[in-house]
């Protein structure tokens, strides 16, 4: 039952695996590790990923008398459909859960010398998931924001400092913005209303009208919106706003016209911290009582080693890590993502965590599908007011011009 932890000792042999290249002798002394990636960030590249963990681990640490067990989407899926089971050792989850996650019990505790490779890590990024003094529920591995694109001779949107400054250039401009659904609505209404908002407040009682009300005015000023299955070019636009991954996905930018391009986190809060998504790898409590805590560390910390992801990430100039030599290392590659590279490393680059989903009577999913059906129908209700006052508008303007 979703919401409640399995408890049965028998699940482990119930759970199903991923198939591994390396054979082993099944005695009593293979010991098994379960271990859940996350299936959207590098989704086309979760094969490779688990082969270039499994050969670190196998053949380079010599764990071979330690099997890594895959989970699968249906079983894990970063924490959207699924929640972490008592059999979980590693697992990736999004830190929009991270409170939940920590009120149910599901989550360790590191001390910062138990992370290897904290010193590989964005320090601004690490900071982020700081629980208390130098102690963290998880390794950061993913990150993602809001990123605006325009061109570098556009004072106008160089100078915005609130979204409220965004939607009144958009009114007048011809911009690229990412497909809209559900979710993106509701993390749009979630980075808005702050940070210390969290996704079980969202009722009809108090739900925020007024940030209800921008969204719908920016979204109507959206010219085009994308699809993430095609690719759209960003030189006949003013501007593109969307996810900092798009830019070597859904957007096409000519190499040769980046010296006329500038990159801005999009100003969500009214401030200059720009709202950050972000995926990190948790160690589930129960793999200390069962004698694995140890090799669930340091598998964790092996899949976060900037030499394991240089090799994992590859040529996914998509993914936004969080160890600043693999950010270098992509970069060296691939001139978009070094130009991204100079934002996040930036001084002014000091990001702050999304808002976080707390424990509720609600399993996480429902509280997520009841936010976004919820803004979803706010959304549609203001979206008509508008389309109705339009009409009123246009209506009094030919009156009047009859008379």
């Amino acid at each position: 039952m979703q919401g409640q932890n399995n408890t049965n000792d028998n699940e482990n042999d119930k759970i199903q695996h991923v198939s591994s290249p390396y054979n082993f002798s099944y005695s009593l002394n293979i010991i098994t590790l379960n271990v859940g990636l996350f299936p959207w960030a590098a989704s086309n590249y979760l094969e490779h990923n688990r082969q270039v963990i499994e050969h670190y681990w196998y053949n380079v640490l010599d764990n071979k008398h330690i099997r890594l067990n895959w989970l699968p989407l249906n079983v894990w899926d970063g924490g959207y459909n699924t929640i972490p089971q008592d059999y979980f050792d590693v697992y990736i989850y999004d830190t929009l859960y991270m409170n939940y996650y920590i009120s149910q019990g599901w989550l360790s505790i590191l001390d910062r010398n138990e992370i290897t490779y904290a010193h590989e890590i964005n320090s601004n990024i690490l900071s982020m998931i700081e629980s208390d003094n130098r102690k963290y529920y998880g390794i950061p591995i993913y990150g993602c924001f809001y990123l605006l694109i325009y061109h570098s001779k556009d004072k106008e949107l160089a100078s915005i400092k609130t979204f409220e400054d965004l939607v009144e250039i958009a009114s007048k401009r011809h911009f690229l913005m990412r497909k809209l659904d559900g979710e993106l609505k509701m993390s749009n209404y979630l980075t808005l209303v702050g940070s210390d908002y969290h996704i079980n407040h969202i009722t009809e009682e108090n739900i925020n009208i007024n940030v209800i009300n921008q969204l719908s005015h920016f979204y109507k000023h959206a010219k085009l919106v994308l699809n993430e299955t095609d690719r759209h070019s960003f030189k006949h636009s003013s501007f593109y706003i969307g996810y900092a991954e798009d830019i070597n996905t859904v957007l096409s930018v000519d190499e040769n016209d980046l010296s006329q391009i500038e990159f801005m986190p999009v100003p969500f809060n009214n401030d200059d911290r720009p709202q950050f998504w972000l995926d990190c790898i948790g160690i589930h409590p129960q793999a200390k009582s069962r004698g694995l805590y140890e090799k669930s560390l340091q598998l964790a910390n092996l899949m976060t080693c900037s030499t394991v992801l240089n090799e994992y990430l590859q040529e996914q100039f998509y993914v936004i890590t969080t160890n600043h030599i693999t950010l270098s290392h992509l970069s060296a590659k691939n001139a978009i993502y070094a130009k991204l590279q100079i934002l996040m490393e930036s001084n002014s680059f000091r990001p702050s965590s999304l808002p976080f989903a707390i424990n509720s009577s609600l399993s996480v999913k429902e509280q997520r599908m009841q936010a976004i059906a919820l803004i979803i129908a706010q959304h549609q209700k203001q979206s008509q007011s508008i389309a109705n006052t339009n009409t009123n508008t246009n209506t009094n303007s030919n009156i009047n011009t009859t008379s």
